[in-house]
């Protein structure tokens, strides 16, 4: 900012009249004038104190009521910001311990966001103290919300027997109509009690918000209600084959769920209960070979759902089954298009390959088939290098669960899609729950970590008022206050400078004026307004900024380097077709690059440590920095060089006219001095506060460090307790995605032999078809000939 504008704001908040301000270098006269406008402003400050304390108040008062912050969690949640509300969530339970009716819902929605987040153990914990105090008149309103969760959280973690507690709760609570009706159906469903679940669910009003969920929960009970249990396995083993279904077998529940499908949508969530609905219906038909009902049911299925891939899927089939082949490929040639990324994208590009084979579009066939192999052979190659790296499961899961923590794809390199296969495998869901639940824990206690040293870095610093706002504000003020004092003896100056304008100072008073000349222009720019305040602090920060965004580009080039390095590896161990290569070359790049990649991992780190300096930093700018402590200095020093300039010129160094007004300016002095000790003392009762409050907050710091490291240590425990088993599994299921890919794979090449050998067969075909229309055609010369020699008469002997 330049000197001119803050001495302009300088003079707009002292108050003083125009004339006292050198805005831009020239001095008015009429000292007397000047003088008495600084004692009445410094009188003014004096008179000013108790605004500290106001100041202190307003700032207490501006504090969010907990009605706003369940406002802003609400807000947070609905734009699916979990982290964030979550914190505003705990804060309002923190903050308003005696607020009954906050604190259940607070916890009511802070279990909402646990469940959202995936956090379900902490998503349990906290649904289940809304239960345990649902007697009170606050939480009680929340109780059916509560135990609904608890019954989704018991599903989702497959933890079945703790639904027995949970319907005892249910069984017991007031109120809650359609959800509690709800809740029981599905945990009664879950346990296997059909006419349980159906009794409970005919209590769900048709007006209720899950009235969709219970009457396809009605559709699944009267699917197992029409299914016949599984036969015995067979002498040898194997799996018996199981039975067709009969016609008219699953009437009642296609018909239920139609009944589901027609109660209108009002949000997203019901209009995907009803697009699961139609593909019931679909699939139904489908098991009943009604394949012209069960592609009218599909067809219900809009573009906009996320169940739209899995209906172009099993639609496909359907159009197979019927023998409209041509349907049938529009259908999956749309589904490449349309979810390039689906679970079914594999099998549904191996069936639209058989199909054009079918057709005879042999090229086109061809080219899905080769696709599909370099899609999925480099995959399946990284999956069995991924397993061929060790054989101990511990190992195993110590490399995995390190690959997950890093976000996947810099060590095993395996592709998302690989790992959500492995998910989906037997016992996956709860292996790799395993997994996500450390990931969880290790990235919560990272990010605590971070902000235990945030709040070190705070209330270690000279400014840790600024953890406290209501004593900022008041500091602030007092501050304000100080510099107004500051900037009355700064006119005081200037009017010494006036009066003695044409007289040539010498000795000690010359001295004492120059050096409190120098001091002027850095007093000016004391800031005095709110506006002055945080235009210092924005200043700060717009520093630290640029620091930050010269790193996000320092990361960016970091980031094009990695992506140079991953390009030259696939080139080098890819290659291309016919291209002699040394080994020695190769192993010399790959070394090379090896070495790049080193020197990039302690770049990223450089940035991190940067980036974290920057958050420290952050933390620690604006009121009490250095920028603070220059003008507490700047302030002493004009006002003891003023002062004895003031002792000089009363004396009569400076001539007649310039001991005149000093003699006048003396009294104003000391009250200037006076209010200064009454702001100091202020100052120190405010300093000694903040002292006592990071005093308290240094100690609850530690106590949480120390919690931090008894978690972190619980938790590598824990981790360890589950390395053997969850490393089988996961072994195991990688093990058979492997399998699964190498099957895809190897049907893709059978898909190019069986293209091979019906291009063959055609044109083996079509040999023969030439060979038997050549003879066909030389016969019929022959014939015709024979009948023009039979037309001429020539004897045959004379031939």
């Amino acid at each position: 900012m330049p000197a001119s504008s803050r001495w302009n704001r300088t003079s707009v908040a002292l108050g003083l009249a125009a004339a006292l301000v050198l805005a831009t270098g020239s001095a008015l006269a009429d000292p007397e004038t000047t003088l008495a406008a600084a004692s009445k402003e410094i009188q003014a400050a004096a008179g000013s104190l108790g605004a500290i304390q106001g100041a202190m108040q307003a700032s207490q008062g501006r504090t969010d009521s907990a009605a706003q912050r369940l406002a802003d969690a609400e807000l947070l949640l609905g734009a699916k910001d979990h982290d964030r509300a979550i914190q505003v969530l705990n804060e309002i339970i923190e903050r308003f311990p005696t607020n009954a009716a906050a604190q259940a819902d607070a916890r009511a929605l802070l279990g909402e966001a646990y469940f959202r987040d995936g956090q379900l153990l902490s998503a349990r914990r906290t649904f289940l103290e809304v239960v345990d105090q649902s007697g009170t008149a606050p939480f009680g309103r929340h109780q059916a919300k509560a135990l609904s969760r608890l019954v989704d959280v018991a599903l989702r973690t497959r933890q079945i027997e703790l639904l027995d507690p949970v319907l005892v709760a249910l069984s017991r609570a007031q109120g809650g109509g359609s959800l509690v009706a709800y809740a029981r159906g599905k945990a009664l469903f879950a346990k296997g009690d059909l006419a349980g679940a159906r009794a409970a669910l005919a209590g769900v009003e048709p007006s209720s918000e899950v009235v969709h969920q219970a009457q396809y929960l009605l559709g699944l009970i009267a699917v197992r209600e029409a299914t016949p249990p599984p036969e015995a396995p067979k002498a040898d083993g194997t799996p018996a084959t199981p039975a067709k279904a009969v016609a008219g077998r699953y009437a009642g529940a296609i018909e239920q769920f139609r009944r589901t499908a027609q109660v209108p949508a009002r949000n997203e969530d019901e209009k995907h209960v009803v697009d699961l609905a139609w593909l019931a219906v679909g699939r139904l038909h489908y098991e009943s070979e009604q394949f012209p009902e069960a592609a009218n049911a599909y067809a219900r299925v809009g573009r906009d759902s996320s169940e739209f891939g899995v209906m172009l899927y099993e639609l496909g089939w359907v159009y197979v089954r019927l023998g409209d082949v041509d349907r049938a490929l529009r259908t999956l040639e749309v589904l490449a298009v349309a979810d390039p990324n689906g679970a079914n994208i594999a099998d549904g590009s191996l069936l639209r390959a058989d199909l054009m084979l079918r057709a005879g579009q042999f090229d086109k066939s061809l080219k899905v088939y080769e696709g599909v192999r370099a899609s999925y052979d480099p995959v399946r190659e990284r999956v069995q290098a991924f397993l061929g790296s060790t054989s101990d499961p511990a190992v195993y899961y110590d490399k995995l669960s390190r690959e997950e923590l890093e976000g996947g794809n810099q060590g095993s390199g395996l592709p998302a899609f690989a790992v959500d296969w492995a998910r989906e495998e037997k016992d996956g869901p709860a292996a790799f729950a395993v997994l996500d639940e450390v990931r969880l824990c290790r990235d919560l206690i990272k990010r605590s970590n971070e902000l235990i040293e945030r709040l070190n870095a705070v209330l270690g610093s000279p400014n840790r008022v600024r953890a406290f706002p209501e004593l900022k504000a008041g500091q602030e003020k007092a501050l304000s206050l100080s510099n107004r004092v500051a900037l009355a003896r700064l006119s005081i100056g200037q009017a010494f400078d006036e009066a003695s304008e044409d007289v040539a100072l010498g000795g000690e008073i010359a001295a004492v004026r120059q050096r409190r000349r120098s001091l002027q222009k850095r007093l000016g720019m004391v800031p005095v307004s709110d506006a002055d305040f945080q235009e210092r602090e924005n200043e700060a920060l717009r520093q630290w900024n640029a620091i930050s965004q010269a790193a996000q580009r320092m990361n960016l080039e970091v980031d094009a380097a990695q992506a140079n390095i991953n390009g030259l590896r696939r080139m080098l161990h890819e290659g291309g077709s016919g291209v002699a290569r040394d080994p020695a070359a190769v192993a010399r790049f790959e070394q090379e690059l090896t070495a790049n990649e080193r020197e990039l991992a302690f770049h990223r780190q450089s940035i991190e440590d940067l980036r974290r300096s920057v958050r420290i930093g952050k933390a620690q700018v604006g009121f009490g920095d250095q920028r603070f402590v220059e003008d507490e200095q700047v302030r002493r020093e004009y006002r003891d060089a003023l002062q004895r300039e003031a002792t000089l010129a009363s004396q009569g160094q400076g001539g007649p006219a310039l001991a005149a007004v000093a003699s006048r300016s003396i009294p104003v002095l000391q009250a200037a001095g006076a209010a200064d000790a009454r702001i100091d003392a202020a100052m120190q009762e405010l300093q000694a506060e903040v002292d006592r409050k990071a005093s308290t907050a240094r100690n609850l710091v530690l106590t949480e460090t120390a919690n931090m490291v008894r978690y972190g240590i619980r938790l590598d425990e824990l981790d360890q307790e589950a390395r053997l088993l969850v490393g089988q599994v996961a072994m195991r299921n990688f093990g058979l995605v492997r399998d699964r890919l190498r099957d895809i794979v190897l049907k893709a090449d059978v898909g190019v032999v069986q293209e091979a050998w019906e291009v063959r067969e055609e044109q083996l075909t079509r040999v023969r078809s030439l060979k038997k229309e050549r003879a066909r055609e030389q016969q019929v010369l022959d014939e015709e000939l024979k009948e023009v020699l039979d037309d001429s008469g020539e004897p045959e002997e004379s031939k």
